[in-house]
């Protein structure tokens, strides 16, 4: 089998591309499992074991057009890494893809994309004000993202301090806990009402039977399957997206669950059958 250093299915220059895949090898505030700083590459060596055709949603991959942008310098501060970021995400026309790197990352991706909901698929709420003396912390993301002005859902979440789940019962902050969630209908209620969604989806979020390499494994996850049909139906309202978390594992399980996230959600977007 045929492997390459960019992702399996890049088959354009990022001017023409519809999707734009770029890594952030970040991890500097990972409190408990570091490694996501490696999570870019193993997605695009997991991606090459994967067909290029969505039986779901019955769409050939090759058909869209799919760009590998390589990864953002990650030298410097967190600041500065944000700029690289910005101005890389000036020069794209399509849909980007950010492959983290730890969660953090998501506080400075979202930044070209305030007039969208921050819907983040989590285990945890990420919503305190600082973490191990860090604002700029993987446990903070949702907190700063939703003082950019954002709406904020989160999705299968089932860990977090009373500190901050008070804070997102005082501000609005939507969420669901993973028990709650057994069906997609649970969750297409709620996203149903937004046009312009930002998404995100940390690892943690699934079962650690179904994503063992995550930073931060937290039992009583959610079934990835249930992704599936969340896909067809809020897709081709997302804007952007990054997957962050994954701390690649020796069976390469993790990795390649989310490799497979991204053929689905471009499948779902292009698809015209959903």
């Amino acid at each position: 089998m045929h492997i390459d250093s960019y992702f399996s299915i890049s088959n354009s220059e990022i001017e023409k591309a519809d999707y734009v895949i770029y890594g952030i090898p970040y991890d500097a505030t990972q409190s408990f499992k570091p490694g996501a700083r490696f999570a870019p590459n193993a997605i695009r060596e997991a991606s090459w074991n994967l067909e290029s055709y969505s039986q779901f949603f019955s769409f050939d991959l090759s058909l869209a057009k799919v760009c590998d942008a390589g990864n953002i310098l990650c030298d410097g501060n967190f600041l500065d890494i944000g700029k690289r970021i910005d101005e890389f995400l000036v020069k794209v026309k399509g849909i980007p893809i950010a492959l983290g790197g730890e969660h953090s990352v998501s506080i400075l991706t979202t930044k070209r994309f305030r007039k969208s909901c921050f819907v983040v698929f989590d285990a945890h709420f990420d919503l305190r004000d600082e973490f191990d003396g860090n604002r700029f912390n993987h446990a903070c993301t949702s907190r700063r993202v939703f003082e950019e002005g954002f709406e904020v859902v989160i999705l299968g979440v089932r860990s977090g301090c009373k500190e901050e789940r008070e804070f997102a019962d005082k501000n609005g902050v939507v969420y669901r806990f993973s028990w709650n969630i057994e069906k997609p209908l649970d969750l297409l209620e709620i996203l149903g009402v937004y046009d312009r969604i930002y998404l995100s989806i940390d690892m943690d979020v699934f079962d650690p039977s179904f994503a063992p390499g995550v930073s931060t494994p937290e039992p009583f996850g959610i079934d990835p399957r249930i992704i599936l049909p969340i896909f067809s139906e809020i897709a081709k309202k997302v804007v952007a997206m990054d997957i962050v978390e994954v701390v690649p594992d020796e069976n390469k399980i993790t990795q390649t669950l989310a490799a497979k996230l991204i053929f689905e959600f471009i499948s779902a977007r292009e698809s015209k059958n959903f």
